[in-house]
């Protein structure tokens, strides 16, 4: 027992010894910039690890081990500093880092330092976020990363951008990347998240980044994270702004009523000439029947047209159906977000509240949130932290049942009245109220029973969207390095939709209106557990990840509409008589995972990862449900070797990766992949009746991507830093349907039989090239240059609308006749024709090409060729900033250069089409007096389904474009002016998105952004517009 004391005793004499010798240092931390202090700087003992950060003051105070003799010192935004200790108390200059070479950033289930990884991934900062108008988090990547290809592709309010990561990654199931939020996959809608409690998103781009996400990474991965408390004095942010809207491509003109008149009278004119009538009968004919073509008469004479195809100078009109004026407004976008956020030593918290009103152009449309969020962390004690994060909206979206709107615009003639016009008062009709009557057009020879604006005044098309998502998490550390981490998370949505057609006007009047309700919920829970080890040992660091991983989802939907309601405006459908349709179902979807992930760093020189996943998922039988996936990769610091440091004066990085790995795709269209479906209601007069409509699949399993990524990067001069990759991805076992016997009743079974490659080259440059007090102008330039090739294919070719599949082709490769333009003679369209002759050998070779107007000598596939590929040869985005004191100025351009669009919008409107509008590009057809025109004769003896469905290259156009994007300018006012009203900061500013834009399809009123397929689907135009705003800082 007394040597026990002894021991005791010696112990705590040398406890107390190593006590006495520890150091206590202190300083203030300031940047060199403007001398002014530092908040949240991180101060390392690199002995220990133990840290501090500076306090509001810029100032430090802390205990070190009496071993130490430099600390480490680092900040986001500046470069890491080592400082020699040199007495108690020190003045530290921080120095801005322009090219962020050790930024940490959010990775696959961590996060990591630009400097160490090896794969391939870009940040995009809220800084860069705010700055475009966007209602949809997905908007604002627009020519944001390379590698990333985001089309704007509808005008609608809230409407998700298409996506596409480094290629198409399926021909038939999807290319979308996954979405994750806070560390765990997110199924939210998209715009339920208020972009302005973004701090950052992380798009992961090659196998080395996604593989941890196995299955569901095939397409890359967007990693969206929220904002916390930074500042240890608690902040109050106001941000709001408000602003109008309009398109940012115009619709082509209109046709007025007496250039649509005399268009349609020659059009009659020779469609009599065709059929064999004399000129003389087939003028009187067409001055006849001109008006006959619309269903009525908009002019106060009989014949304003007269047989010399002109107007009749005594000819006025009536009335003039102004559509566009109508139902395109400027209308106001107005947005208000407040948070709150803090931090201490024990915990960090950000708490905010959004409200977003955004009308769009069209008076059919809006979308209405109201967001709220809570981020907490809590440091409990020395070894255990938990979380929370929780966000709530809900939204309310109104717009037209389809894009029919867009299409009536384009189309709708000005003869048609908005509202019932009486010929004998040459009046509008009233109704017992006194206001006009809207004109249903049931009269009309086009767009009979429709009115826009009437759906707008007395039917309902909203969706009403509940959202709630949370993250909660705790975290152990065992002993310094290792951590256990356990994060539950939730996403729900609750989608409605209440439409109504009323009772007494329009095409549902016949049968007394009818109403549909639909109710989506959706809900999905994530659990995972993750074992983390890091440790530095000389020159050797090692970081080990191991973790485990379940995903629930349950989806329900249930629909019903009925018709005929008694009363005007009841409309809950238990008051209707007839019931048209009803319809339930639930799917289910389960994946259960293991993974893991080691790093390894010697000298800070050389680096290697690898990752592997197996999922299980239940799309697929359970013979083949397990996959695995997986990822190699490695960095070579060169800057950092002995050999370099000659050159260390000027090169601040240089560093070699490559990668390679597998990842997964099970999103294939259907949570019931392999099974064998049968479909209901095959009833005969008495008894209930299935048919099988699909046959199960045991073999189905998941598309696999093989992705290999080799990348430079690089930065000089503390101005200059960039990065250039070469990738190629490999989609295997794609999805197909195998065609069947028709005898089977079936069209079809799905197998996994099909190849598809994307190869290309991407570069990003950032250029600091003015940098000081004042004074700060920076440049960031990418772009992205790929082909995609089909490698296999279950059958020789597949015909796919517009193109035509076939190995060593692309995706979007156009197929279709080439167009031969207008025979300056009779005014037709011609068409290059093949002619083919058998040579020596036997074999069929091409004689000859001619021109010809038979349009039915070149359908076949021995007469059509490719005319074109949709995928650009280069897209990215070009941004410029610059300060000066308190003003601040931003643009960002989004270009596009190379591939085609086919324009079927502008197809539809140039030729004759009974009762409808046409292009203005029409007035320059051929006639006898015009016959070097650029478009062919007007006539009413075109063939429409022949004419559309036949693709020539007279409407695949080239589709290079630029838009100016986003164009800010803000003022902040002068801190000694604001200290005085107790306000930290506050800035004014005026935003500009989509301002203009250039481009051969802008000129014919269509936007270029229309799909990644390079087709056009009459969408809502994207909006162009201007907003003033305030951001005020307590």
């Amino acid at each position: 027992m007394k040597r026990f004391f002894w021991v005791l005793f010696v112990m705590s004499l040398w406890g107390h010894l190593l006590m006495a010798q520890e150091k206590a240092v202190s300083g203030i931390v300031v940047s060199s910039e403007d001398g002014l202090p530092m908040i949240g700087v991180a101060v390392v003992d690199k002995q220990t690890m133990n840290g501090v950060t500076t306090n509001e003051k810029g100032e430090f105070s802390m205990t070190v081990s009496p071993r130490t003799k430099t600390l480490h010192l680092s900040y986001l935004g500046y470069k890491t500093k080592e400082v020699t200790i040199s007495g108690r108390s020190m003045k530290i200059e921080m120095e801005p880092d322009m090219v962020a070479i050790d930024e940490v950033m959010v990775v696959a289930y961590g996060t990591g330092k630009k400097s160490t990884f090896t794969g391939s991934a870009s940040v995009v900062k809220k800084e860069s976020l705010e700055k475009i108008k966007a209602s949809n988090v997905t908007q604002a990547l627009q020519g944001q990363s390379s590698g990333v290809q985001v089309l704007n592709n509808s005008g609608e309010p809230g409407e998700d951008a298409t996506i596409m990561i480094r290629g198409i990654g399926s021909m038939n199931a999807s290319s979308s990347p996954l979405y994750v939020v806070d560390g765990t996959a997110y199924d939210g809608y998209l715009n339920a998240i208020n972009p302005n409690d973004i701090e950052s998103m992380t798009i992961l781009k090659d196998a080395s980044a996604t593989a941890l996400y196995g299955s569901r990474a095939a397409n890359g991965v967007v990693m969206i994270t929220t904002r916390k408390g930074a500042s240890e004095k608690g902040q109050i942010n106001f941000r709001s702004t408000w602003g109008f809207s309009s398109l940012a491509v115009g619709l082509p003109d209109q046709l007025s009523p007496d250039q649509l008149s005399q268009l349609t009278w020659r059009a009659l004119y020779n469609g009599y000439l065709d059929s064999g009538y004399r000129d003389e009968d087939s003028r009187s004919y067409a001055s006849y029947y001109v008006m006959g073509e619309f269903g009525n008469n908009p002019y106060n004479i009989d014949m304003p047209v007269g047989t010399d195809g002109k107007m009749d100078p005594d000819a006025k009109l009536n009335y003039w159906g102004d559509w566009r004026n109508a139902l395109l407004k400027s209308r106001l976008r107005q947005e208000y977000t407040i948070d709150f956020s803090g931090k201490n030593k024990k915990a960090d918290y950000f708490i905010s509240a959004g409200y977003l009103n955004d009308k769009g152009v069209f008076s059919i449309q809006r979308f209405e949130r109201y967001s709220t969020r809570a981020n907490l962390n809590y440091n409990v004690n020395k070894w255990l932290k938990v979380g929370t994060n929780i966000s709530l909206s809900h939204s309310v979206r109104e717009g037209s049942a389809s894009d029919q709107t867009v299409w009536l615009l384009r189309t709708m003639p000005t003869v048609y009245p908005i509202y019932e016009w009486d010929s004998a008062t040459n009046a509008y009709r009233l109704d017992k109220n006194g206001n006009r009557i809207f004109d249903y057009g049931n009269y009309r020879t086009s767009w009979s029973g429709t009115n826009p604006l009437a759906d707008d005044t007395y039917n309902k098309f909203p969706w009403t969207h509940d959202d709630v998502s949370n993250r909660t998490y705790f975290e152990i550390t065992f002993i310094p390095g290792l951590k256990w981490r356990t994060n539950f998370s939730v996403d729900f949505y609750q989608y409605n939709y209440d439409g109504y057609v009323n009772s007494e006007y329009g095409f549902a009047a016949g049968y007394k209106g009818s109403a549909y309700k639909e109710s989506d919920r959706n809900l999905s829970y994530t659990i995972n557990n993750l074992l983390t080890y890091e440790k530095s040992f000389g020159d050797h660091s090692l970081s080990v990840l191991l973790g485990q991983e379940a995903y629930a989802l349950e989806y329900k939907l249930l629909s019903a509409e009925k018709q005929g309601f008694p009363f005007p405006g009841v409309t809950e459908i238990g008051s209707a008589a007839v019931m048209s349709s009803m319809n339930s179902y639930t799917d289910k979807y389960r994946l259960l995972s293991w993974l893991s992930r080691v790093e390894y760093d010697y000298k800070d020189r050389y680096y290697i990862s690898g990752s592997f996943r197996t999922d299980g998922s239940s799309r697929f039988h359970p013979d083949n449900r397990w996959g695995q996936f997986w990822s190699l990769g490695g960095s070579w610091r060169i800057s950092n070797e002995e050999f370099m440091k000659p050159y260390s004066s000027w090169l601040d990085n240089l560093k070699l990766k490559a990668s390679y790995g597998a990842v997964g795709n099970d999103n294939l269209g259907t949570y019931y992949a392999y099974q064998g479906l049968f479909a209901t209601g095959m009833n005969n007069y008495r008894d209930p009746g299935v048919m099988v409509s699909r046959l199960s699949n045991k073999d189905l399993k998941w598309e696999t991507n093989l992705q290999f990524n080799v990348g430079l990067d690089f930065a000089v001069f503390n101005k200059l830093s960039g990065s250039v990759e070469w990738f190629s991805r490999k989609s295997k076992d794609l999805l197909f349907t195998l065609p069947m016997a028709p005898s089977t009743g079936m069209s079809g079974i799905d197998r996994n039989i099909g190849d598809v490659k994307n190869q290309g080259v991407e570069f990003s440059l950032n250029y600091a090239a003015i940098s000081n007090k004042d004074f700060k102008w920076t440049i960031d330039l990418n772009g992205t240059s790929y082909k995609n090739r089909i490698t296999k294919l279950p059958q020789a070719e597949v015909n796919a609308g517009v193109f035509k599949w076939r190995e060593g082709e692309s995706r979007y490769n156009f197929w279709g006749i080439e167009y031969a333009g207008v025979n300056p003679e009779t005014g037709n369209d011609q068409y290059w024709k093949t002619i083919y002759e058998t040579n020596d050998k036997g074999e069929k070779v091409v004689k000859e090409r001619v021109k010809t107007e038979n349009y039915n000598e070149v359908t076949s596939d021995s007469q059509q060729k490719y005319l074109g590929d949709a995928i650009p040869k280069l897209f990215g985005g070009f941004t410029n900033n610059f300060s000066y004191k308190g003003i601040d100025l931003s643009f960002m351009i989004y270009y596009s250069i190379g591939g085609k669009l086919y324009d079927s919008d502008y197809a539809q409107s140039m030729y004759y089409r009974r009762g409808y509008s046409m292009h203005p590009d029409m007035l320059d057809s051929w006639t006898p007096e015009n016959p070097n025109a650029e478009f062919p004769r007007l006539t009413t003896y075109y063939n429409y389904a022949n004419y559309m469905s036949s693709y020539t290259s007279k409407f695949i156009f080239n589709n290079s474009f630029a838009r100016l994007r986003n164009v800010t300018l803000g003022y902040t006012l002068p801190k000694n002016f604001t200290k005085k009203f107790q306000v930290n900061s506050l800035r004014l500013f005026v935003q500009g998105d989509n301002l203009v834009t250039i481009g051969s399809a802008a000129r014919r009123g269509t936007d270029p952004e229309q799909s990644i397929s390079g087709t056009t689907a009459n969408r809502f135009p994207v909006t162009k517009s201007v907003s003033f705003g305030l951001q005020l800082n307590l």
